[in-house]
């Protein structure tokens, strides 16, 4: 879907020029926010959804995954957690680490023997199973909720699909979806269709199970657009609708337009913590279901539906709700 994006602009040298005028003339867009942002979420933008390798970035690239790697201990594992390894896996795969490092091997083994012979992924008795999301929040899961499984798989997937033990783990999560009775939150929802999304495995078991998290997001999904009645749960449901190629998961994303816009600050960016990387969710699910350039002109058409660069500085932290104007 990001491919027709970029057709009109094939060649790299074309594009640079396109995102150089583009942040001159349009300092509210995503791109433009991205462009200058130096973090991984940064980096991910302008290397992956932009293609391009700048030469300024190398250096900043580089120095990412230096930090990254440092938390790596001996045997394999990141923090010995297998939820922060999930996300170092994520990140180090968006910075473009070669997947013959040896980083990556020694990180697949370690996942492998913490895995149950059921297929799921079990953090060691001591370890809180806590991690920090892509979008910046903590989430806690129960020591055996589904989630747990689903955010290790969400940076696995990304080095490994074909193995029989990570598809093991992804027949896992489908089946706690397709068959439990209700599902638990949120946090296990939209990680576990983000992974079972991104499997790209050929199972009616990881359908049905994705179907049901999609259909079960659009019923917690208001009039107004958000979900679960609160603006800061766009994040995370972008995390998974964002990858999902369903025409519901498109309906979903375009009906909340409004409110994404909303909750945009005039730099183009969003949020008052992690900015790029709630930027980066944003982008890359508008992105993805071709919805970036009704975005931008929804933006234009309705330019108060934005908030001012000064609400980082005056709003208290707690306080994240759209514009009364929405």
């Amino acid at each position: 879907m990001e491919e027709s994006f970029w057709r009109r602009w094939a060649n790299p040298y074309e594009r640079l020029r396109w995102m150089q005028q583009l942040v001159a003339e349009k300092p509210r867009h995503p791109f433009a926010f991205l462009w200058r942002h130096e973090s991984w979420a940064g980096v991910a933008v302008r290397r992956n959804l932009l293609g391009l390798k700048l030469k300024r970035d190398e250096p900043l690239r580089l120095r990412l995954l230096k930090g990254i790697l440092s938390e790596q201990y001996p045997r394999g594992g990141f923090r010995s957690s297998i939820g922060w390894t999930g996300l170092r896996l994520l990140q180090l795969a968006e910075l473009g680490l070669p997947p013959d490092h040896p980083a990556i091997a020694k990180a697949l083994e370690w996942l492998h023997r913490r895995q149950d012979y059921d297929g799921c992924f079990l953090e060691m008795p001591h370890i809180p199973t806590a991690y920090l999301s892509v979008w910046g929040e903590e989430l806690r899961f129960p020591p055996m909720a589904v989630g747990v499984t689903a955010f290790v798989l969400c940076g696995l997937l990304r080095w490994e699909r074909e193995s029989g033990w990570v598809q093991r783990a992804v027949l896992w999560v489908a089946r706690q979806i397709a068959e439990s009775k209700n599902i638990c939150c949120p946090s296990c929802a939209v990680h576990s269709l983000h992974a079972l999304t991104i499997s790209h495995l050929d199972s009616l078991v990881v359908r049905v199970a994705v179907e049901r998290l999609v259909n079960w997001l659009a019923e917690h999904q208001t009039e107004r657009g958000e979900w679960f009645a609160s603006p800061d749960a766009i994040f995370p449901v972008l995390f998974g609708l964002g990858v999902c190629p369903l025409p519901e998961a498109r309906w979903q994303i375009a009906r909340a337009l409004p409110v994404i816009a909303g909750l945009q600050y005039a730099d183009g960016g969003w949020g008052r913590s992690y900015r790029a990387e709630k930027t980066w969710l944003v982008t890359k699910a508008l992105l993805a279901h071709e919805l970036l350039d009704a975005f931008v002109t929804l933006t234009e058409q309705c330019p108060w539906l934005l908030r001012p660069v000064e609400w980082l500085e005056q709003l208290p932290p707690s306080l994240d709700e759209p514009t009364t104007a929405i």
